[in-house]
């Protein structure tokens, strides 16, 4: 028994019920390298996370060393959504056969034709001229806007939708006229927005036409309640900056069908996480 890794690392320190975790998660030789090292409960604190993967083991454990004061479960996102390593600073296509739960972010982007095969026009009954989006953001959005109507009597309405690329650098390069830094805030660089898959949508109300007043109103408080019933998240929620790299936009919604949505809205974490742990895992 004393040639077990569960007796070493007792020894070293770990309770025993920490060891076996250990055990359990990690192989041979990342458990010798923990036995040549001082007790700590880094190790431990790491594969306890309850979306770990064991292929980021190195980098959660250099992260936290650089950053202790950050938590571990932001570690593990942080590392898991490939932040640890700078926006843009690394570069994947992204799958577009993940369908509805497709990910683009700052690090994975379309090329510069994509453009969904099942795009319609928004109605002018509940946005402006020149919208048009996927098909099945419009039949749910329309169910979503019907039932907040009868729940709070407003009106929502869509501000912006598809973008094409070029449209999108056309955008990015006017923020950027004030700085870069500036313009990765508050727009995504071409090919790197959401609103490409034509799956995003930028709401607000008739009642509270203004981000500002939106932000505060009673139809943002039940989106934010209810639009996983329809197949839709708020993409880009506050206190998530670190994961997703977007200042919150409490405008910016998400068709990702009704299983994902879900999740996630259960699980309190961003797309980019789900689509880590569950997807890319």
């Amino acid at each position: 028994y004393k040639e077990t890794y569960e007796y070493k690392l007792i020894e070293k320190g770990y309770e025993i019920d920490k060891a076996k975790k250990l055990i359990e998660v990690l192989e041979n030789e990342k458990l010798d390298e923990i036995l040549e090292t001082k007790y700590s409960e880094v190790y431990f604190e790491v594969v306890n996370q309850k979306y770990f993967l064991k292929k980021y083991y190195e980098k959660y454990i250099e992260y936290k060393e650089y950053h202790e004061d950050t938590s571990y479960e932001d570690v593990i996102a942080i590392v898991n959504v490939h932040a640890n390593v700078g926006w843009y600073n690394e570069s994947f296509d992204t799958n577009v056969e993940n369908g509805y739960a497709m990910l683009v972010n700052k690090f994975y982007h379309l090329n510069n034709s994509y453009e969904r095969d099942d795009l319609v026009k928004v109605s002018l009954a509940y946005s402006y001229a020149g919208q048009k989006v996927s098909q099945v953001v419009i039949d749910n959005f329309e169910v979503m806007r019907e039932d907040i109507n009868k729940a709070l009597g407003v009106r929502l309405m869509i501000n912006s939708s598809y973008r094409a690329y070029r449209e999108q650098e056309s955008i990015y390069d006017e923020y950027k006229k004030v700085s870069l830094q500036y313009a990765d805030s508050y727009a995504a660089r071409p090919g790197y927005s959401e609103h490409q898959t034509g799956l995003a949508i930028d709401l607000t109300s008739l009642e509270h036409p203004y981000a500002k007043e939106f932000k505060e109103s009673e139809e943002y408080a039940w989106l934010k309640d209810n639009c996983y019933k329809y197949g839709f998240i708020l993409r880009y929620p506050e206190g998530k900056e670190h994961i997703t790299g977007y200042n919150t936009e409490s405008w910016h919604f998400r068709y990702v069908g009704n299983e994902v949505a879900k999740v996630i809205h259960d699980e309190g974490i961003t797309l980019d996480e789900y689509y880590a742990y569950y997807m890319e895992k």
